[in-house]
């Protein structure tokens, strides 16, 4: 049964079989469903590390799946946030540079143990090989004492298949962020391709209120006041 062989097994025997077309194809479908966690009697196949030596940085393969804090999170006071905003929020304010750097000299400064946790582990925060859910990166991470959302972002750079939204493909402000990285041999599939149009639409537009042009406004006249301010005090300077 296709469900029973490991990535594993799939990775020896399609080294080992040159000659025979059928026994290729059989094993290239058993890869793309232990990648995409097959269902056997109704039970989704476990994830989560594969014992092998070549890790996430050798010959191993490794699936992962990246999303926003708010899915990724497992900061208790974080996770008490009610929307996506408070929990980026909450969560910058423990993991910024000038956060890390006041909590030095301030205890009462609260940081994340798991970012920390992450940031001391250093180059040591590699990955086995294996088909990692989201459930499953919050569950290595905790284990672990590391952040599972910046774990992911370190480990895209040798991960064998990435699974995130179109977001962090097709926004500029995110894909610079993480999409930069990818090689440029990658295979890119987008699932549900009709949403692309709208996806690129929402990204690149800007919403304008009254409130806005209000702000603008108020905004040039102060730069225009300063700006005559400083060419009456240069004029006065060369005279």
């Amino acid at each position: 049964q296709a469900e029973d062989v490991t990535m594993i097994d799939v990775e020896e025997s399609a080294k080992s079989s040159t000659t025979n077309n059928n026994t290729e194809q059989q094993q290239e479908v058993r890869k793309r469903k232990r990648i995409y966690g097959p269902k056997k009697n109704g039970q989704k196949e476990n994830m989560g590390p594969i014992p092998y030596d070549g890790g996430a940085g050798g010959s191993g393969a490794l699936a992962l799946c990246l999303s926003s804090r708010r899915n990724m999170c497992i900061h208790e006071r974080v996770l008490r946030e009610s929307d996506r905003e408070g929990i980026d929020a909450a969560c910058r304010s423990m993991t910024a540079p000038w956060a890390l750097e006041r909590a030095k000299t301030d205890q009462t400064v609260e940081t994340c143990q798991y970012f920390d946790g992450f940031q001391a582990a250093g180059e040591a925060t590699s990955m086995p090989s294996g088909v990692y859910d989201l459930e499953e990166l919050k569950k290595w991470g905790k284990g672990k004492n590391w952040c599972p959302y910046y774990l992911t972002r370190q480990a895209i750079n040798h991960a064998t298949v990435l699974v995130f939204n179109y977001q962090y493909m097709l926004d500029p402000k995110v894909a610079k962020m993480v999409s930069k990285e990818l090689e440029s041999e990658s295979i890119i599939v987008f699932d549900e391709a009709h949403n692309i149009d709208s996806v690129c639409i929402e990204a690149l537009s800007v919403t304008v209120n009254d409130r806005n042009l209000d702000q603008a406004t108020r905004s040039l006249g102060r730069l225009s006041s300063e700006v005559s301010r400083m060419k009456a005090s240069d004029s006065e300077r060369l005279q």
